[in-house]
C-alpha cells in the first residue's frame, strides 16, 4: 500500500488537497456528514476523500464521526434531523441491508427510512494467515482445519459483519465446522494472526495488502468476482472452488426520506462529481479503495438486492438475531 490509512487521512487536509487538479474551492453551502466509525479507519478515510471533492460543487462538508453501536449511532442520528438535504450518513451497504436480519431491536427501517444518494467506493474482503503458518493455499487451510480443530478459528471485526458471515458461508460450502472469534476491530485480529495465536483473519483487502505486501501475513483469498491486479497470484473464493462466496462492500451516502427530489438529485450530481475528480479518485485507489458511483435510482436497487440477499444467507447459515 502506498499509504496506510494515517498517512492518507493526514493528505485530506486543504492544504494538501488545494494544489491537486480537480478540486476548486467555491463555497456556498455547508454539509454535514455523519459517519459511524472513528477518525482514521476505513469509513472515515472514504468520507473525508469525498468530502473534499465535494467543493467543487460548491459544499463545504464537515465529517462528523458519531461513533458507537457498529455503525448504527451515526445511521440512528441522522433520523432525529430535519428531511432537509443538510446532513448526509456515510455508511457501509451492510448496516442498511445485513443488519435488520442480526439485531432484533433495530431502531430503523432500511427501506423506508433512508432516501438514496449515491456511492463512494468498493472494496472486497479477503482471508489470510500469518507468514509463520504450514498453509499456503486456501485448500491446505481447509484440509488442516478439518484435522485439527484448534487451527479453525478465523478472526473477524466482529460478529454480524459481512466478514463473519463469509466465515460462516466459507464452512457450511467446505462441510466443516470454523469457529468465529469477534474482536473489536480487524487490526486487534490481524496482530494476533501476525502473532501466530489465531490461526487466519478475515477482513477488508484494503486492511491487509500492506502486511501481505511485507511478507508478514499471506492472503489466500479475495471475495471478488474475478483476480485482483494488486494481489498477482492470490485466487478469488470463486476461483477456489466457492462460487458463492462473492461478496463486496460500498460505502454510500443517504438522506433521509422525505428529502426533495430536487435536493436529492443535486446531492446525487454532487456525490458522483466528487468522486470522479481525478484527486480523489487518485487518493481512493492509493489507498486500495476501488472508487464506485452510482445513481440515486441505481443505489436503491442495490439497497433491495443486498436486504433480500443477506436475509437468504442468514438464514442459510442459521444466525440467530441478537438483542
Amino acid at each position: 500500500m502506498t499509504l496506510n490509512r494515517r498517512q492518507f487521512t493526514a493528505c485530506l487536509g486543504a492544504s494538501a488537497i488545494a494544489g491537486l487538479p480537480g478540486i476548486s474551492f467555491a463555497q456556498n453551502k455547508t454539509l454535514r456528514v455523519l459517519v459511524g466509525y472513528a477518525a482514521g479507519g476505513a469509513a472515515d478515510t472514504v468520507a473525508r476523500a469525498v468530502s473534499e471533492g465535494l467543493r467543487e460543487s460548491g459544499y463545504t462538508a464537515i465529517v462528523d464521526n458519531k461513533v458507537g453501536a457498529a455503525g448504527r449511532l451515526a445511521t440512528e442520528a441522522l433520523l432525529t434531523l430535519p428531511p432537509d438535504g443538510n446532513t448526509l450518513l456515510m455508511t457501509p451497504l451492510g448496516n442498511l441491508t445485513l443488519y435488520p436480519h442480526i439485531f432484533k431491536a433495530l431502531r430503523y427501517d432500511p427501506l423506508k427510512d433512508f432516501a438514496a444518494v449515491g456511492t463512494a467506493s468498493s472494496m472486497s474482503f479477503a482471508l489470510a494467515v500469518g507468514a509463520d503458518s504450514p498453509v499456503k493455499t486456501l485448500q491446505e487451510f481447509l484440509a488442516l482445519a478439518a484435522k485439527d480443530p484448534k487451527f479453525a478459528a478465523y478472526g473477524t471485526p466482529g460478529a454480524g459483519t459481512a466478514m463473519h458471515f463469509l466465515g460462516a458461508m466459507l464452512g457450511k460450502d467446505a462441510k466443516l465446522n470454523l469457529t468465529h472469534v469477534a474482536y473489536k476491530g480487524g487490526s486487534a485480529a490481524l496482530t494476533d494472526v501476525i502473532g501466530g495465536s489465531l490461526p487466519c483473519v478475515i477482513t477488508t483487502t484494503p486492511n491487509l495488502l500492506q502486511m501481505h505486501r511485507a511478507g508478514k501475513i499471506r492472503i489466500l483469498a479475495i471475495s471478488e468476482a474475478t483476480p485482483n491486479a494488486a494481489l498477482p497470484g492470490v485466487p478469488t473464493f470463486k476461483s477456489a472452488g466457492f462460487p458463492d462466496l462473492v461478496i463486496t462492500e460500498s460505502f454510500a451516502f443517504f438522506a433521509r426520506t422525505g428529502t426533495p427530489p430536487a435536493t436529492l438529485a443535486q446531492l446525487g450530481q454532487a456525490v458522483a462529481s466528487a468522486v470522479k475528480a481525478p484527486a480523489v479518485t487518485a487518493l481512493l485507489k492509493k489507498a486500495e479503495y476501488e472508487p464506485l458511483t452510482m445513481t440515486p435510482e441505481a443505489l436503491d436497487k442495490q439497497v433491495r438486492a443486498d436486504y433480500a440477499s443477506w436475509g437468504r444467507i442468514a438464514k442459510a447459515v442459521g444466525y440467530t438475531p441478537e438483542d
